[in-house]
């Protein structure tokens, strides 16, 4: 869901990916059904492992389980670190998914705000 919701808050403007340490394989049917309900696209959205992402290449890395989950990065990463605890709603019901979408789209756009996002270079 960070993805998605990612994607329409920066407009495009810079490259968003997402990836996890233990990718279930599939997007779920609730994630996605509140993707739309909330208007964000969901067409080509995975589960991706971070084997899959050129980790070296990001401007910024945002843990989604708090600090444990910057811990494994290696040190010579150049990208800012930002650790949120927001809660993994997998196998709960739409509305936790809901509530979770909800939480991600103020975390995201604040951390916006914060960069400036009128500052940020066109991807």
């Amino acid at each position: 869901m960070a993805e998605a919701i990612a994607r329409k808050l920066t407009n495009s403007r810079i490259e968003v990916c997402s990836a996890g340490l233990s990718p279930t394989g599939h997007v779920s049917e609730e994630a996605l059904s509140v993707l739309e309900e909330l208007g964000y696209p969901n067409q080509g959205l995975r589960s991706k492992s971070l084997e899959e992402i050129d980790l070296g290449s990001q401007d910024f890395i945002v843990s989604l389980i708090g600090e444990d989950g910057l811990r494994w990065l290696p040190r010579h990463l150049p990208a800012a670190r930002i650790a949120w605890q927001v809660r993994d709603p997998y196998g709960e019901d739409e509305e936790v998914f809901l509530a979770v979408a909800r939480v991600l789209e103020n975390r995201i756009g604040d951390l916006l705000k914060d960069l400036e996002m009128q500052e940020l270079p066109t991807s």
